[in-house]
Formats: structure tokens, C-alpha cells, sequence
């Protein structure tokens, strides 16, 4: 029986980042700046993680994360059913993001996917949901114009920014 679940998520979590470092040496130059970068930076945290790991199990101490990072919410509030009904709407909401993917392409279903999560979720405005979602798409536009990145296209092909 492992003594410290909490070191052997962190040696995975750290092999994890260390494929992904790894990995990204073989992509194209602008390919892998993004995902080098990120792997390098989430390997270091995995490894102080790791490290605060081993020190905590040396002392004695275990680390079940409790004390650390809790959520201030009563979560007898919450009952089972209307916990499954909001994951499985974010479910759905994922798999709707897919398919919009599939049949518009990327920068229209993350375009959309953003005004939605905005008006709905965090309950903005519609004004301020839009113009959110038209950030997201000219952000996407921008790294695809400096970084000569192709979107994934969908079954319905559109203009570039939108395809």
C-alpha cells in the first residue's frame, strides 16, 4: 500500500511535464515555443510540489490539500442530484464546443463558446459577453497572423479569421 498518494501524483505529474518538454523538442521552431515554454514552467512547479511532498512525508505530516486550498462553501448545501445536473450541463456544453468545432471550425466555436460562458455563466451583459467573445477572436486572428498557425478548419469552410 502506498504511504503518500500525494508523492506518487507528483512523480506523475512531473514525468507528465517531462514528456510534454520533451515532446515539444521535436515540433518546428514557432511550433514548440508555446508548449516548450509551458512544460518547462509546469515541470518546475510539479517539482517544488514534489519536493514540499517528500519534505512533509519526511516530517511525518501527510498532505490530503484540506488545510491548503478549500473552498469557503457549505457543500451540504449542495445535493448529489444538482451537482451531477451542473457537471453534466458542462459536459454538454464541452461536447457542444466539439461539434461546433467539427462543423464551423475552431475561431467561430470558441468565439461562441466564450459569449455563452460569459452571458450564462458569469451572467454579464450581452454587450460585454460580445465584446469578450470578439476579443477571444482577435486574439486567436493575432496568433495565427505572428505565429503562421492554421485553426482547425470545419466541415463548413468559412473566411479566414473565422476558418
Amino acid at each position: 500500500m502506498v504511504r503518500n498518494l500525494g508523492i506518487v501524483f507528483s512523480v506523475l505529474v512531473t514525468l507528465a511535464f517531462g514528456y510534454g518538454i520533451y515532446e515539444a523538442f521535436s515540433y518546428a521552431y514557432l511550433a514548440k515555443i508555446f508548449p516548450l515554454y509551458v512544460s518547462l514552467a509546469l515541470c518546475f512547479l510539479a517539482i517544488v510540489n514534489l519536493i514540499q511532498e517528500f519534505t512533509a512525508s519526511r516530517k511525518g505530516t501527510t498532505t490530503n490539500g484540506g488545510s491548503r486550498a478549500d473552498l469557503e462553501s457549505e457543500w451540504g448545501d449542495i445535493g448529489m442530484s444538482e451537482a451531477l445536473r451542473k457537471f453534466s450541463v458542462f459536459i454538454l456544453v464541452i461536447i457542444a464546443l466539439y461539434v461546433c468545432a467539427w462543423l464551423i471550425g475552431y475561431p467561430v466555436s470558441i468565439t461562441l463558446f466564450i459569449i455563452i460562458l460569459y452571458r450564462y455563466v458569469a451572467r454579464s451583459k450581452w454587450h460585454w459577453a460580445i465584446a469578450a467573445g470578439l476579443a477571444g477572436l482577435g486574439f486567436l486572428a493575432l496568433v495565427s497572423e505572428l505565429l503562421y498557425m492554421d485553426w482547425p478548419e470545419g466541415i463548413i469552410h468559412l473566411p479566414w479569421p473565422l476558418g
